[in-house]
C-alpha cells in the first residue's frame, strides 16, 4: 500500500474511489457463485478462462481491471480468490497444460481493499511449491478437464494423495514417487527406475552435530519468547532440536513443563506434543530442502498453541572459509547452513503451514494455531504501558487525598489494581478481564462510581489522556494490519472487538480512520511535518532522515508509529535496535545496532536492517568488516 501513496487529496480520492468498486461482500458472493475451481479452507484456485465468460461478472471485470492497470500478462495463468478477505493472487504456472504437476514461478498478490501488491519470484528456489488435480482448476466441459482427472484417479489408488501437506513441494513429491518407484510417461502413472533430484548424486557427509552449541544462557529466540510473555504460566515447552538442551533445562527451572528432542544429541528422546514448541536453528542447518519442509511440519504437529522459529538469515555470513552448497554453503567443518532471505523464509514458514507467520526478530518467527491469538498478539505490540500517576503530574492534575474517609483508604491496593486495568483498556473492564469487580462493586456501589472515585483524585484529563492514547494504540494495530491483509471481524478475539466498538462505534469506521492514517503516512510532507514538531531526535531535512533512540518509540506521534509498526511487521522487534531511521522521502527505515551503545563514546556499528515498505523487502549489512564499518557521530536522544 505505501506505493500507493499520493500526496494530494484528489489523487488519494481517485485511487480510493478505484478501490470501492469490489466490496467484501460483493466479493465473497462471487466467490460462492464460482461454478468452478479447487476449494481449500482459506481460498478457490480457477484456471483463468480469459474473455471466456465462465466467472462471475464481478470477478470477470476485476480480474481484466488489474491485469491491465498493473501490468500482469497472460503467463500468469492461475487465478488465486483469497477467502478470508477480498484479495487476489496471480500465480505463473507456464507448465500447466504440459507438466503433471507443474511448479510455480511467480505470484502477483493484490489486496482490493488496500490497493497492496506483493511480488513473489519462486523460480530460484530449491523446492518450489507444486500443483495436483489439476482437473479442478478447469470447468468440466474443458478438453483437458478428463485427462487430468484421469491421472488424479491414478494417483489416489497409488497411494500418493494422502499427506497433501507434504506433498505441495516439488521434492517432497519427488522423494515420495522415488521412494514408491513410480514416473510419469507424459499424464500417465507409470512404473520407473525414477531417482529424485535430491538423490540424484551422492550425498557428502554433513556434520549436523557441530553446529550444536554448548549455550550457557537462554537462547536469543527463546528469550524473546520470555521477553513477549508468549511462555505463559503452567504451558508446556518441547525443543524440537534441543542440541545440548540449554533451553530445556532453563524453562524446566522456570517451572514449565519441559522437554527436547534432538535426532544427534537425544535421539531416543520422545517427541512430545505442547503448547508451546521452538524449532530453533534447525531449517538452516538442514542441507536437503525437502527434509527442511518435513521437519517443519512435524514441529507444527506436535504444536498446541505458538510454534517459534528461528534461521540464520542472508548478512549474516561469519565464517571465513566457505564453499557453496545446494542452495546454502558448507563450512570449513563440513557443516551446512543455509542464509534465508527475510521472505523466503517467510514464504516457507506460509506455504508450508497455511497461516500468517509474525516476525519478532532478525530471522525469529511466531506462528499461532489461533487466528484470534495472532492479532491480539500485534494488538499488543502497538500498546504502550500506562504510568497513571507520572501521567496525572505530568498533567498537573494529581490532587491531595481528601480529610475525609473514602473506600480508597480501606481498599487502596485493590482499586489500584482496578484503575490500572481501566487505564490499560481505556475503558470499564468486563468480569473476564478483571477477576475482582464484584469487590470493586461492594467497597464502592458500582463500577462507574468507581471509575468516579479515581477521576475526583487524577482528574478528568488523566482519564481522557489513557483514553486516547489507547484510542492511538488500536490505530496503530488496524493500519499496520492493511499491509498485509483485511482482518475479518469474526477473527478477532472477544477483547479486539470490544475495544474497537469501544473506541470507534464499528470495526467499518476504525478501518477507514486507519487508511486515512496509512495514507498520511504515505505523504512525504506530513511525515516531515511531524518529525518537525518533535523535539527530540535527530532531523536531516536535506537527507530527510529522522533518527530516534529505541527509548522514544513510544513518545512518537501516532503518524510516524504506524510506519515503524508497519516496518515491524516485515522484520520483527524495532525496540531491539539501538537506532531507528525513518527515511521520510523513499518509504524505507533502517534499524541500526551498535556495539555497546550506552556506554561506548563512539560506538560501532555493526549491522544494519533496512526495510523497505513500498517493495516489501528486508536487506541485513554487516558493517564488522570491510570498507563500510563505521562508528556512530550523533546520539538522537531525547531533549
Amino acid at each position: 500500500m505505501f506505493g500507493a501513496f499520493k500526496p494530494s487529496n484528489a489523487k488519494r480520492q481517485q485511487y480510493q474511489k478505484a478501490l470501492v468498486h469490489v466490496t467484501a461482500t460483493e466479493y465473497r458472493q462471487a466467490i460462492d457463485a464460482l461454478p468452478y475451481g479447487k476449494r481449500l479452507p482459506g481460498a478457490v484456485y480457477v484456471m483463468d478462462p480469459g474473455e471466456a465468460p465462465t466467472l462471475p461478472s464481478l470477478l470477470r471485470i476485476t480480474v481484466a481491471e488489474l491485469r491491465k492497470r498493473l501490468e500482469i500478462g497472460a503467463g500468469f495463468n492461475l487465478l488465486k480468490f483469497h477467502a478470508a478477505a477480498p484479495k487476489i493472487s496471480f500465480l505463473a504456472y507456464p507448465d500447466f497444460e504440459k507438466h503433471p504437476h507443474p511448479t510455480l514461478h511467480e505470484a502477483v498478490i493484490v489486496d482490493l481493499v488496500t490497493g497492496k501488491v506483493r511480488r513473489d519470484d519462486y523460480r530460484s528456489r530449491a523446492n518450489p511449491p507444486i500443483l495436483h488435480r489439476k482437473e479442478t482448476f478447469l470447468p468440466q466441459e474443458h478438453p483437458l478437464h478428463e485427462k487430468f482427472a484421469k491421472l488424479t484417479r491414478q494417483e489416489e489408488a497409488a497411494g500418493l494423495l494422502g499427506d497433501t501437506a507434504r506433498i505441495g513441494f516439488r521434492l517432497n513429491w519427488e522423494r515420495l514417487l522415488a521412494d514408491k518407484g513410480l514416473g510419469f510417461k507424459g499424464h500417465r502413472l507409470v512404473e520407473t527406475d525414477y531417482v529424485s533430484a535430491g538423490q540424484a548424486t551422492p550425498k557428502k557427509k554433513i556434520h549436523r552435530h557441530k553446529t550444536a552449541l554448548v549455550r550457557r544462557e537462554i537462547s536469543k529466540p527463546v528469550k524473546t519468547l520470555l521477553e513477549l510473555g508468549q511462555l505463559r504460566h503452567g504451558e508446556s515447552f518441547f525443543d524440537y532440536g534441543c542440541g545440548h538442551g540449554g533451553d530445556v533445562d532453563a524453562i524446566g527451572k522456570l517451572g514449565h513443563p519441559s522437554g527436547g528432542w534432538d535426532p544427534v544429541h537425544a535421539p531416543d528422546a520422545q517427541k512430545q506434543s505442547a503448547d508451546v514448541v521452538n524449532l530453533g536453528f534447525v531449517l538452516n542447518v538442514i542441507e536437503d530442502p525437502a527434509e527442511r519442509v518435513e521437519a517443519l511440519l512435524d514441529a507444527w504437529h506436535h504444536t498446541g498453541r505458538l510454534l517459534l522459529v528461528s534461521t540464520l538469515i542472508a548478512g549474516q555470513e561469519a565464517y571465513d572459509d566457505i564453499r557453496a552448497y545446494g542452495d546454502g554453503v558448507l563450512t570449513s567443518r563440513d557443516t551446512f547452513q543455509k542464509f534465508f532471505e527475510p521472505a523466503e523464509i517467510q514464504a516457507l514458514l506460509e506455504d508450508s503451514l497455511h497461516t500468517e507467520a509474525v516476525p519478532v526478530g532478525l530471522g525469529i518467527y511466531l506462528v499461532f494455531r489461533e487466528t484470534a491469538e495472532l492479532h491480539d498478539f500485534l494488538a499488543s505490540r502497538a500498546r504502550r504501558f500506562i504510568d497513571w500517576e507520572s501521567l496525572s503530574r505530568m498533567l498537573g492534575l494529581l490532587k491531595a487525598l481528601k480529610a475525609k474517609r473514602d473506600p480508597y483508604d480501606t481498599h487502596r491496593e485493590l482499586l489500584d489494581a482496578y484503575w490500572e486495568a481501566v487505564l490499560e483498556l481505556g475503558r470499564l473492564p468486563r468480569d473476564e478481564e478483571f477477576a475482582r469487580l464484584a469487590e470493586v462493586r461492594q467497597a464502592c456501589g458500582s463500577l462507574p462510581r468507581a471509575l468516579q472515585l479515581f477521576i475526583d483524585r487524577f482528574g478528568e484529563p488523566t482519564f481522557a489522556a489513557a483514553r486516547q492514547r489507547r484510542k492511538e494504540d488500536l490505530l496503530v494495530f488496524v493500519a499496520a494490519a492493511q499491509l498485509r491483509h483485511k482482518i475479518p471481524f469474526n477473527q478477532l478475539s472477544l477483547r479486539l472487538q470490544r475495544d474497537l466498538r469501544s473506541f470507534f462505534g464499528s470495526y467499518a469506521n476504525a478501518e477507514d480512520k486507519a487508511r486515512e492514517l496509512m495514507f498520511a503516512a504515505g505523504d512525504a510532507d506530513e511525515l516531515e511535518i511531524a518529525a518537525s514538531q518533535l523535539a527530540f531526535g535527530h532531523l536531516d531535512p536535506k537527507e530527510g532522515h529522522f533518527s530516534i533512540h529505541r527509548s522514544l518509540l513510544d513518545e512518537l506521534p501516532v503518524i510516524l508509529r504506524v510506519y515503524v509498526e508497519c516496518a515491524a511487521r516485515l522484520y520483527g522487534n524495532p525496540r531491539e535496535a539501538d537506532l531507528i531511521k525513518i527515511h521520510l522521502h523513499s518509504r524505507k527505515l533502517t534499524f541500526h545496532y551498535y556495539r555497546d551503545f550506552d556506554t561506548a563514546p563512539l560506538p560501532e556499528l555493526l549491522t544494519r536492517i533496512k526495510i523497505d515498505l513500498k517493495r516489501l523487502f528486508v536487506s541485513v549489512i554487516d558493517h564488522t568488516t570491510g570498507p563500510e564499518h563505521q562508528a556512530a557521530d550523533f546520539f538522537p536522544l531525547k531533549c
